[in-house]
């Protein structure tokens, strides 16, 4: 039963993980590239962009920021 929860569990942290590399646009999948110590993410599908990051992690964190913003109006 413990393998089974294991797996469970890394099959969950996956889908969620998926799920944070989405445009706040759009919801298609984003592409978290890197330059010169600056990161950026750009969307697959639209125009959307977000630049200026020190970090891939803060490029993730602030595409869910601009998400949660839009879909929650704050």
């Amino acid at each position: 039963m413990n393998d089974e929860s294991s797996v469970t569990d890394a099959l969950e942290r996956v889908r969620e993980r998926r799920q944070q590399k989405r445009c706040p646009d759009c919801e298609a999948v984003i592409s978290i590239r890197g330059f010169d110590g600056e990161y950026y993410w750009t969307c697959l599908e639209c125009a959307a962009i977000g630049i200026g990051y020190a970090t891939r992690g803060d490029a993730l964190e602030g595409a869910v920021a601009r998400r949660e913003q839009r879909f929650h109006g704050e």
